[in-house]
């Protein structure tokens, strides 16, 4: 899976609590170095010949190298590969650890149309999951996102007069009207508002109510801020058709959340006195869902869609 974040030992934990032994290979391999005289014909190649590609070629060679060696150092045939974001790995990677194993599985946890590439995986694969509609036409198979399982929840009351909404992000150029909007149209509501935004081009014109980071929050300490609040806001990629992993947080934490995701409707643990859908400029329907309290769901509906059920369900025949 992609080193990304803390999610690498969050998976492992999780694969352990269920009965597992584990083995881990990211898509972090070691630093590219030349090689001989691979310098000197980079240099010749790319300003003589006009070839950028050449330095392309061998970091990929190495890292291929770097990935299959990872593999080698794990002994036997495996019961079951896993694998997180397939397009962030060589083909021939894939192809190496179908040969590993007598079940290859791969989740897409991001949107297919946002990373259209990985349907080249598809073949390579026992099965492939994603979060969004269904394609079995396509040999694509749908699944949710879910939530870890690695402690038993603490549960905060719902703060009836003075919530707290959370939410974290990516100051990305082309969402930020949306997330001003949102700030402006519910300032008058009696509302606390813990807002982080991390930053990758600069933004001239912040906003005072967002706490703008350099660093990614790791999901441990986003789990904190998660366990703090009484509200989460949700914004959807709309190039992804699906729910993201802050729908289940808030299913197991028991926060309402605030989102401009419709998809959500169609979910069985979707309530409207725990979920608002931001929709048709309805803003100051808020302040009612606000003050009004948590539903509590059935806990059949909540344990669905935990770590130990999603990988049941992915491993079935």
């Amino acid at each position: 899976m992609p080193n990304y974040s803390d999610f690498p030992k969050l998976f492992l934990k999780n694969l352990e609590i269920e009965g597992f032994d584990t083995y881990l290979i990211t898509d972090k391999v070691s630093k590219f170095k030349y090689k001989g005289t691979e310098s000197i014909q980079n240099f010749f190649i790319k300003n003589i010949l006009r070839n950028k590609q050449y330095k392309q070629n061998l970091i990929s060679r190495h890292t291929l190298e770097d990935l299959n060696k990872s593999l080698s150092e794990i002994e036997g045939e495996l019961d079951y590969i896993l694998i997180i974001r397939p397009d962030n790995f060589p083909i021939p990677f894939v192809k190496n650890l179908k040969a590993r194993t007598k079940k290859l599985i791969a989740y897409q946890w991001d949107g297919m149309e946002k990373y259209p590439e990985v349907r080249n995986y598809i073949p390579l694969v026992d099965k492939f999951f994603c979060f969004e509609n269904t394609d079995v036409e396509n040999h694509i198979y749908k699944t949710t996102n879910f939530y870890f399982e690695i402690e038993k929840p603490a549960y905060k009351q719902y703060n009836l007069t003075h919530p707290l909404l959370y939410f974290v992000g990516l100051d990305l150029e082309n969402r930020r009207k949306k997330i001003d909007g949102f700030i402006k149209n519910i300032s008058d509501f009696n509302i606390d508002l813990q807002f982080f935004l991390q930053e990758f081009t600069p933004n001239e014109n912040k906003n005072p109510k967002i706490k703008y980071i350099k660093d990614r929050i790791s999901f441990a300490e986003n789990l904190n801020y998660v366990k703090n609040a009484d509200l989460l806001l949700d914004f959807v990629d709309p190039r992804q058709d699906g729910l993201s992993i802050r729908f289940f947080e808030a299913l197991y934490y028991k926060k309402k959340i605030i989102t401009d995701n419709l998809v959500v409707k169609n979910y069985d643990f979707y309530h409207p006195d725990n979920i608002f859908v931001l929709e048709n400029e309805n803003y100051k329907n808020i302040e009612q869902f606000i003050s009004t309290p948590y539903f509590e769901l059935p806990d059949d509906i909540v344990k669905k869609y935990g770590f130990s059920n999603w990988i049941k369900e992915i491993i079935k025949d």
